[in-house]
């Protein structure tokens, strides 16, 4: 495998654009493809997103079953983050974890409960079971993780992020008319109270409003409503944020953005501390995005822009300002609030936005599928750029077959008179 070669400039750099104004249509619709092509090489397979979903649902079971501790109060399992927003990616090497966030939420808790007794009861149902006991890692800052190696075969690693949480008595309510209408969703009606080990109150507040709050389910309900741009996808979509959400093998362009942004990230800081955070990246892509219908466009629109979404605050607490990234369901969160501590990530941000975007307009301007190639492997792994090909291949070839083809010397196979990216259902099964 070639090491990643990223090209870093200077404030500069990162405040200029990068524009596609001297391609060709035909230029264009063959990055376009490329784009989308590699999008699609870094989905979790279906097999993979069965078997993680078969056992979230077996770990449910096991904490609501009849002689539960935590039976009384109601447990579910619901997947959270990005297998529930559809950005998920698949890891650098075969052998590393898929990610997979889990919350554990009760509808009730015994009045004398504190964080710490419900994150100790979780962990202790969990322990209760021969197997879940030899899966659980080292305890959390708020989660508690279980890590599946099946034997350590390739691509059947993964574990799980489980977070204990609270919910207020009419969540499961709200959450159903979210689902069925999210347009008209009430984003705090879906917050839920989590556990945090480094809080002062964690071992003493009883009182949960007085716990920390997060929203997952209503931050996914604003990405999907960002990501769409049609009210029938809306409906279509919302299939995704269902305790079992179904596998969806074609991608809104937002989410394929979003994919793409994450393996460059993944790519540029492997092995090294303080990279950027998914949540940061994908929120500014959701700010950023303009219903873009070609992937192209709204990757372009999004690199471009989604420094904008980056604020100035005055902290009166720290009598500073600081640099906020607002959770879109509460203005109150700063996802960049750890920026503040450690400046290197704020500074490792800007210089990986600066690099994709180098990146990017450095891959566009080669022309020959080798050299192209050469550039993608660079920025986002051989792996993935070699999928990306082989994908466009098969479908050329198919094409050639149908008389369909032309071959420009500039660019390489195209279609003759049409486009050659495959038609979009952007939501559900292929089957």
């Amino acid at each position: 495998m070639s090491s990643p070669s990223f090209m870093i400039g200077n404030s500069n750099i990162f405040q200029q654009k990068i524009f596609m104004k001297d391609f060709t249509p035909q230029q264009k619709l063959q990055f376009s493809e490329i784009i989308d092509s590699l999008g699609e090489s870094l989905d979790i397979s279906e097999t993979q997103y069965d078997a993680a979903v078969a056992s979230y649902q077996a770990v449910g079971g096991w904490l609501s079953k009849d002689d539960s501790l935590l039976k009384p109060y109601n447990p579910k399992i619901i997947p959270q983050g990005s297998i529930v927003i559809g950005t998920a990616t698949k890891p650098i090497n075969e052998f590393d974890d898929i990610d997979l966030d889990l919350v554990c939420q009760l509808s009730s808790k015994p009045t004398h409960w504190t964080q710490l007794d419900l994150k100790r009861i979780v962990g202790k149902q969990l322990e209760r079971h021969k197997t879940y006991e030899s899966l659980l890692d080292e305890e959390g800052r708020r989660c508690w993780t279980l890590r599946y190696r099946e034997n350590s075969k390739p691509n059947a690693r993964y574990h799980m992020d489980i977070l204990p949480s609270i919910t207020d008595s009419n969540f499961e309510v709200m959450l159903e008319r979210a689902f069925t209408n999210l347009q008209e969703a009430t984003f705090g009606s879906l917050a839920i109270r989590i556990t945090d080990r480094r809080l002062k109150n964690y071992r003493t507040e009883t009182d949960v409003y007085k716990w920390l709050k997060s929203n997952p389910f209503g931050y996914a309900i604003w990405f999907i409503n960002q990501a769409t741009f049609s009210t029938e996808l809306k409906y279509q979509l919302n299939e995704l944020l269902k305790p079992i959400p179904k596998y969806q093998s074609q991608k809104l362009p937002l989410q394929r953005v979003v994919q793409i942004l994450k393996r460059h990230r993944d790519m540029m800081f492997r092995g090294k501390d303080n990279k950027p955070i998914s949540v940061i990246i994908t929120t500014l892509a959701g700010y950023a995005y303009r219903k873009e219908t070609d992937i192209l466009d709204a990757l372009m629109n999004v690199v471009n822009s989604m420094e904008n979404y980056i604020e100035d605050r005055f902290d009166y607490e720290k009598w500073r300002w600081v640099k906020y990234v607002a959770n879109p369901v509460n203005d109150e969160e700063n996802f960049a609030d750890k920026w503040i501590e450690t400046p290197q990530k704020q500074e490792n941000f800007y210089n990986w936005l600066t690099a994709v975007k180098r990146d990017i307009l450095h891959a566009s301007q080669q022309r020959g599928q080798h050299l192209i190639m050469e550039s993608l492997s660079k920025s986002f792994g051989d792996r993935a750029a070699n999928e990306t090909f082989t994908r466009i291949g098969n479908r050329n070839k198919i094409l050639t077959e149908q008389g369909q083809n032309r071959f420009d010397a500039k660019v390489g196979l195209t279609a003759m008179g049409t486009s050659i990216i495959k038609p979009h259902n952007f939501f559900g099964n292929e089957k």
